[in-house]
């Protein structure tokens, strides 16, 4: 049996003993570089699993070219968009993700720290310094760091990431929680005393506003620029879910603006490069990445992969 790496992982070399112990071949792509079009059109073929990370897109024209051997689609993330899960299931191709606990935890942790960083003004003061020979002058005249103890944090999507938040921020900060979800959270009602609210009452009533749902179609472009536009101006922005959720444009403009505190974006589009406001933490969609998370993410791809090959079940199949 024979699978293809679109490009090197966090642990390749425990990925393909593992891989190889079950007598599984691993083709790993040596450049580091997204996998062009081409080679995943040639690559997709010649194997059983395909292995991929959500920057490589696999859509219904590249599926289409499958081999009959393809059983797997082996997706290096929690997310799955890059992938058209419905084509795929046309052709009787499974699609697997890594939703560990330790990739939740890891992703709900880097949203706290950004937003602690922004409260606190970091980035900005960072940059300021960078570009000094010496300390600034001291003076009250300066923009303030905002306090973080006893604020209303609302996260939009409270599921194993938002719920994490949630949980840090109340029991760290005594933070008042609220919420904008699909679904109830009756457990963290009871527990931290979380309130759901229709996302306007959230957007215009949260110090702090934290975007941990998931994409689709229903959520696609949720944060409107209308839902922008009922921020108070004192509120801090994090988005660590998917910058298809946020209308950018209308986030740019406020922060340029100045009527804004600052904003936390691990996943954006290229609206960011216009942003000309200081106080903000850009961390390319590596809030997810660290030693802990990608080792059981790594070690959850070669399950996945062992699974379907040998059993014709994946551990951890997506099912939209």
């Amino acid at each position: 049996m024979k699978a293809f790496l679109t490009r090197e992982t966090y642990n390749t070399p425990m990925l393909t003993e593992m891989l190889l112990a079950a007598g599984i071949e691993l083709e790993v792509r040596a450049e580091p570089s997204v996998c062009p079009p081409e080679v995943l059109e040639q690559k997709i073929g010649q194997v059983d699993a395909l292995l991929t990370h959500t920057e490589d897109h696999i859509d219904r024209a590249l599926l289409s070219k499958a081999s009959p051997r393809l059983k797997v689609v082996a997706n290096m993330g929690i997310g799955f968009s890059n992938i058209d899960v419905s084509a795929a299931r046309e052709w009787d191709i499974a699609v697997t993700n890594t939703p560990t606990e330790e990739a939740f935890a890891a992703t709900a942790e880097a949203t706290v720290a950004m937003l602690l960083s922004i409260a606190r003004r970091i980035p900005a003061l960072h940059v300021e310094r960078r570009a000094m020979d010496c300390d600034p002058d001291p003076s009250f005249l300066r923009p303030t760091a905002t306090s973080v103890r006893d604020k209303v944090v609302g996260i939009v999507g409270m599921g194993r990431i938002g719920s994490r938040v949630a949980k840090i921020m109340h029991g760290g900060f005594d933070n008042r929680i609220q919420y904008f979800d699909l679904l109830a959270k009756p457990d963290l009602e009871t527990a931290i005393g979380a309130r759901q609210v229709d996302l306007a009452t959230l957007m215009q009533s949260s110090d702090f506003i934290v975007v941990n749902m998931p994409l689709s179609e229903q959520t696609h472009g949720l944060v409107s620029a209308e839902m922008i536009a009922l921020m108070p101006n004192h509120a801090t922005f994090i988005n660590t879910a998917r910058s298809e959720l946020v209308d950018e444009d209308a986030l740019v403009a406020r922060l340029n603006a100045g009527s804004l505190h600052g904003a936390g974006l691990d996943v954006y589009g290229p609206a960011v490069n216009h942003i000309t406001a200081d106080n903000i933490a850009l961390t390319s969609h590596f809030a997810n990445f660290e030693d802990r998370a990608y080792t059981d993410m790594t070690q959850l791809v070669a399950d996945n992969v062992i699974a379907m090959l040998t059993t014709g079940r994946a551990l951890t199949p997506v099912t939209e």
